[in-house]
């Protein structure tokens, strides 16, 4: 795994426990903040992080309380994600509360990217198989694609590393998200189509919570996907995956990618329209 404790902590630096703590909590919650300062970072509740994720999105920020709280947000930020769980508000805190710009430096920004994507990577990893419990599991990480997308331009970092498909788990989780693109609801053969009873169905490469992904990330992702890219990927990892026992899968998504180019055209078209936000709410 490349995230350890030492990561969590090294993107701001060790910081020292708040001596007194003056910011207001955004809902009146101080006990809440009086807590965090005095918890040890990778000891502190996660109840605690709804309350503080307010503070990150909208209020005035201690500065010596965020250095120590921040390492415990991207522990959080880590634990959910290998735990296929949603990160809370952390996300649009992060965009709203524009934390990465006004709150870190520029060489911590670029170690917050770096956690961000090794953690990521660290999660795709664990893909072993198609088995169709997996597309639960597979939607969790997609949704945190997405929404890593929507809020910090981490997505050209993330994706060169994964779609070198260099690693067991980065093919099979790689032809989890293509065949999102080969197939139309219902058809998918490894997530299948949703019911009350079995679900999930998917893959749901358009979902996020939040609005449109961030325009550095929806231009790399324009100029990279077209029909001929995810061809040549499926191909890749169907060459990857040879010998095992998620061979068989991935040759049959790559065969049938090789007969609906059209499809996967539209797919394409689709996905990046709806990552750019068009047609949300303001």
């Amino acid at each position: 795994m490349r995230i350890t404790p030492d990561r969590m902590v090294g993107v701001l630096g060790v910081a020292p426990k708040p001596a007194k703590v003056w910011q207001e909590q955004f809902d009146y919650c101080q006990e809440v903040l009086v807590r965090l300062a005095q918890a040890d970072w990778d000891k502190v509740d996660e109840g605690d992080f709804s309350y503080y994720f307010l503070d990150l999105a909208y209020s005035n920020l201690q500065p010596d309380l965020f250095r120590h709280v921040f390492p415990a947000c991207l522990k959080y930020w880590y634990d959910t994600l290998m735990r296929d769980e949603w990160a809370g508000h952390f996300h649009y805190a992060l965009v709203q509360g524009q934390i990465l710009e006004k709150m870190l430096s520029p060489g911590e920004r670029h170690s917050a990217l770096e956690f961000f994507r090794d953690g990521f990577l660290d999660r795709i990893e664990t893909e072993r198989d198609f088995a169709r419990d997996r597309g639960r599991k597979a939607n969790a990480w997609i949704f945190r694609f997405n929404e890593l997308g929507s809020a910090v331009p981490v997505i050209e970092r993330i994706w060169e590393s994964w779609w070198t498909l260099d690693h067991p788990g980065n093919a099979v989780s790689a032809v989890m998200y293509a065949s999102g693109l080969v197939y139309l609801p219902g058809e998918n053969p490894i997530f299948g189509a949703w019911t009350e009873d079995a679900g999930p169905g998917g893959p749901y490469l358009e979902f996020t919570y939040n609005k449109g992904w961030q325009s550095d990330n929806i231009t790399f992702l324009r100029a990279t996907l077209s029909p001929r890219y995810v061809l040549q990927k499926l191909e890749q990892a169907e060459a990857a995956l040879a010998g095992g026992g998620d061979a068989e899968m991935a040759r049959r998504i790559a065969n049938d990618a090789k007969t609906r180019t059209d499809v996967i055209e539209m797919r394409i078209g689709d996905l990046l329209e709806a990552l750019s936000g068009v047609g949300m709410n303001p």
